[in-house]
């Protein structure tokens, strides 16, 4: 564990955004029905700050917020808007909970052609996703095989955070 530490603490003064390996988690989605009080009970439990006010994503038919949990990790809430949004019937089995995990890579076509190679079950190729990010959805052939989103960088970070 030791060796892991170091080495990611090398690659981080080196600059390598993506620490190790190619992808960075980003955050994990979490599926609730009220968007405003889900993001207030964590930012009281656990004395969070930084989150970003409450938005409508029109592609997924959801609204969003996310709470950061670490340097740049973030939890992502999410309610849906609309009786056909695809998280609506998710919430309505389950009441809400986990959904899924999310990392930043930085050639999203690529990743998925990666996937699919090794044999993923792609959900929702790439489409515009929050700040002006586009983002994919897939089941990678692993076990426990959890909905994954790649996400790109922010257009306008430039390799930046």
């Amino acid at each position: 564990m030791k060796d892991l530490l170091e080495k990611q603490a090398r690659m981080t003064e080196k600059g390598n955004r993506w620490g190790i390996g190619r992808y960075r988690l980003h955050h994990v989605g979490i599926v609730v029905p009220s968007l405003e009080r889900a993001v207030e009970q964590y930012q009281n439990a656990f004395e969070i700050q930084e989150t970003t006010l409450p938005f409508d994503d029109k592609v997924q038919r959801v609204r969003v917020a996310f709470v950061q949990v670490g340097v740049d990790t973030w939890f992502e809430f999410i309610e849906p808007a609309s009786a056909d949004s695809p998280v609506t019937k998710f919430l309505a089995k389950t009441r809400g909970g986990y959904h899924h995990v999310a990392f930043e890579v930085a050639d999203i076509d690529a990743a998925v052609q990666r996937f699919e190679a090794l044999r993923a079950v792609v959900v929702c190729r790439a489409v515009l996703g929050f700040e002006g990010r586009r983002v994919a959805f897939l089941f990678p052939d692993i076990q426990p095989s959890l909905l994954t989103e790649l996400v790109e960088p922010r257009p306008d970070s430039k390799g930046v955070r």
